[in-house]
């Protein structure tokens, strides 16, 4: 009898409403998502929201009309944001990218550790289904609005969770997260109504008529706080309006990184186990779980919302163990396994892939600067927040889909295939487009004559119309016999056969080095070329050089080119190393064409060993 006393009591302790939270506990949790969020994926949409908070700073009002873009000058566009916006744009002015990180992964180790004690039966519990919420929690935790969701949630949940007897603090603690919320993340917000509502409904079932009508209180003051944005309540229908408006969120790249939906499935099991106790937390996570299957971008915030739900329906099944030295250690082992897998599998190919201070065009934008280049630029969508947070040039387009038409942004899209239609109906005068190599998009000007390849770095190309107001810069030039458009550096192999060819080829190199003197490509391919003409110490040290440089460790472009490099030397045991490399990267970004081009270079080097020669 006693036994079945204490296990009914062990089952039923997770439920207990005081919030005691196990500080050592709490304080190594935040530490854990603290680090995730400073190695985390980023987006460069954070560009976007950077240059709006500096217009606003600037203006003192929020922008009513579009001036980012000359295809959609004067469109009516507006922020949900604004506050995240000025507070984005003053740290990045204060302390730069790095600041800017630190500071989104302080918000989100906030609040985690804000919902350790929801199970104050087993903090240990608590803390681990947290750290992996956090885990699955990757692809939101970049630099966006979206990131104070997770503090609001949190916030909220702590607040209302309680079952105490009325207090009119609560009125006030719910309006501020909520005018905090609303203007932070205002196309958000109108979830901290709807905890507040899941409230007034549970205690309406056991409460009297008297304290009924102060719970509807608190309702009045979220929606008052709701309408305290420059929005007004017109935020409500943004709830699921203008989903896309900073571009889509970053998704898992393969199925053993997608633990969301192992979130999903525990979170819907936990919801039946704990509804009848947790009717807050459960309707709560289980409205978010529908939210986010139709808005991806709500994953993260549903993954925290689950966690409690989750850690309190284990609390069922699982006997409470008392917290010792020795299991605080072996939670924090397995934490450091757990940031150890995320380091391998998402900062290591994807951290410094993209993104707010990760790519960089400030080389073609300085080549742009410093030769006067104007007049009507066309980009990719992919780099238009990058010009935008870099220099006031206006874009052809960018991600913000909520803006574009339909219509045009497919076209844009489809700018390999209709770049003439484009160029002529928008009158562009110059290109700044990213330098996709194993794709080779870039094909399509090298084939138009109307088109002179200016400029070529790691990152990007700057293609000039040459009947455009910048033609003067390449009236007299000639299409380039070295490619930097191109994957592989055998591109050179054709003009170094023509003896008369070769000093303009090793004098485009050398032009290309000086021109882009941080670059890795040019390095690679005058190594190439040197190696080609039998200058093998010389192409060494270069190649050497290359692979020094800290761009070279981070892009499977670069390493597939030095691995071609070197399989035409011969060394087959350093190509095949570094084409691994390569394609291990390439898979987890997703990269097909260049995972195409990787297992073409790693079969041939199979063919040579069993004999095939040097051919094909």
């Amino acid at each position: 009898m006693a036994t079945h006393a204490a296990q009914g009591h062990a089952k039923a302790h997770p439920h207990e409403k005081p919030h005691h939270p196990h500080w050592p506990l709490a304080g190594l949790l935040f530490a854990f998502v603290f680090l995730l969020g400073c190695f985390s994926v980023h987006e460069s949409s954070t560009w976007i929201h950077i240059k709006t908070g500096a217009k606003i700073l600037s203006e003192r009002a929020l922008p009513a009309n579009d001036s980012f873009s000359y295809t959609m000058a004067g469109r009516p566009w507006t922020t949900t944001s604004w506050l995240s916006d000025v507070v984005f744009c003053l740290i990045h002015r204060g302390f730069g990218p790095q600041g800017l990180v630190a500071f989104k992964a302080l918000v989100a180790a906030t609040a985690f550790a804000l919902l350790v004690p929801i199970n104050p039966a087993s903090p240990l519990t608590a803390v681990t289904v947290l750290g992996f919420g956090a885990i699955a929690s990757w692809t939101g935790l970049t630099e966006k609005p979206a990131v104070f969701d997770l503090l609001m949630l949190a916030l909220l949940i702590r607040i209302l969770r309680p079952r105490k007897p009325f207090r009119w603090t609560v009125v006030l603690q719910v309006a501020a997260v909520e005018l905090l919320w609303a203007n932070l993340h205002g196309a958000r917000a109108m979830l901290g109504v709807w905890l507040v509502l899941l409230k007034i409904f549970k205690t309406s079932m056991r409460t009297t008529q008297r304290e009924r009508l102060k719970y509807l209180g608190v309702m009045a003051a979220a929606l008052f706080a709701l309408a305290c944005n420059p929005h007004g309540l017109g935020l409500i229908g943004d709830t699921f309006a203008g989903l896309g408006t900073y571009g889509a969120a970053w998704r898992p790249l393969s199925a053993w990184l997608n633990l969301y939906a192992l979130f999903a499935l525990a979170g819907l099991g936990s919801c039946f186990v704990v509804l009848q106790e947790e009717f807050l937390l459960t309707i709560n996570a289980a409205t978010l779980l529908l939210y986010s299957l139709v808005v991806p971008a709500m994953h993260c915030a549903y993954v925290l919302a689950a966690c409690p739900v989750i850690a309190l329906a284990v609390g069922h099944f699982v006997a409470s163990k008392p917290i010792n030295a020795l299991r605080v250690a072996r939670w924090a082992a397995l934490m450091a396994f757990l940031f150890w897998l995320h380091w391998t599998a998402v900062f290591a190919p994807l951290g410094r892939w993209r993104g707010y201070g990760v790519t960089s065009l400030d080389g073609a934008l300085h080549f742009l600067k410093e030769n006067g280049v104007r007049g009507r630029l066309f980009n990719e969508a992919e780099a238009g927040a990058y010009l935008i947070g870099g220099s006031e040039r206006a874009v052809f387009i960018d991600e913000r889909t909520s803006l574009y038409d339909a219509s045009f942004a497919k076209d844009a899209a489809r700018w390999t295939e209709t770049l003439s239609l484009v160029s002529d109906v928008y009158r562009c005068d110059y290109a700044l487009i990213l330098n996709n190599r194993a794709d080779y998009p870039a094909r399509i000007f090298d084939a138009d004559p109307a088109w002179r390849l200016a400029y070529a770095d790691d990152a990007a190309l700057v293609y000039i119309r040459r009947a455009g107001v910048d033609g003067w810069l390449v009236a007299n030039a000639l299409p380039r016999l070295a490619a930097p458009n191109r994957l592989f550096p055998d591109a050179l192999d054709e003009p170094l056969k023509q003896i008369r060819l070769v000093p303009r080829v090793m004098s485009e190199l050398d032009r290309w080095i000086l021109e882009a003197p941080g670059a890795v490509q040019p390095l690679i391919w005058k190594a190439y070329a040197l190696d080609r003409r039998g200058l093998t110490d010389k192409a060494r040290w270069l190649m050497e050089k290359a692979e020094a440089l800290p761009a070279f460790r981070h892009d499977p472009e670069l390493m597939a080119a030095a691995a071609f490099f070197y399989a035409m030397r011969e060394d087959d045991g350093r190509a095949r190393i570094l084409y691994l490399r390569a394609e291990q990267i390439a898979n987890r970004r997703g990269d097909g064409p260049l995972h195409a081009q990787i297992s073409a270079g790693m079969a041939w080097l199979a063919n040579r060993r069993r004999g095939g020669g040097r051919s094909g």
